[in-house]
């Protein structure tokens, strides 16, 4: 008995080896721009940093974006965003494929329980250019929030 079972055993092995073997490969798939970075057409980024906040919210973002910092457009046209739990840490990371040489801007923003903004700030060495070979890092990013109710508003005159 013991000599078919060790039988049975030996051959359903050679059945799993052989398996993937003879079988027609498939097209290549899309590799999410990684060949793209090393032949120089496009760069890898990655961006870590802080959120400094002066209150406690109930959700936080950072986000990159090709465009500069709007707190009118919030994350809406980021490149990639991420949520970040204030109970963990104000950390964040941000992994980006995209052009050499390209530009882009850190923002990150702050919203109450209702799901509105109400902190918004940019990181002060914006706009950053995304050009290198293997992984382009950019760290220790420190973005200040403030209130929206404290920043300028778009066509007010400060002596107003």
């Amino acid at each position: 008995m013991l000599n078919q079972i060790s039988t049975r055993v030996t051959f359903l092995l050679l059945c799993l080896a052989g398996a993937g073997q003879g079988r027609e490969q498939g097209p290549p798939r899309p590799d999410l721009g990684v060949s793209r970075a090393a032949d120089g057409g496009s760069a890898e980024v990655e961006i870590t940093g802080t959120l400094k906040t002066p209150m406690r919210v109930q959700k936080l973002i950072a986000f990159v974006g090709t465009g500069p910092c709007d707190p009118k457009k919030g994350s809406r046209d980021a490149l990639r965003s991420v949520a970040i739990d204030q109970n963990v840490s104000p950390n964040f990371f941000l992994e980006i494929f995209v052009p050499q040489g390209s530009r882009g801007h850190v923002c990150g923003a702050g919203y109450d329980k209702e799901g509105k903004m109400v902190l918004f700030g940019a990181y002060a060495g914006n706009p950053l250019t995304f050009r290198g070979t293997g992984e382009v890092t950019f760290s220790q990013v420190t973005i200040v929030l403030e209130p929206l109710s404290k920043q300028p508003r778009a066509g007010k005159n400060e002596a107003d």
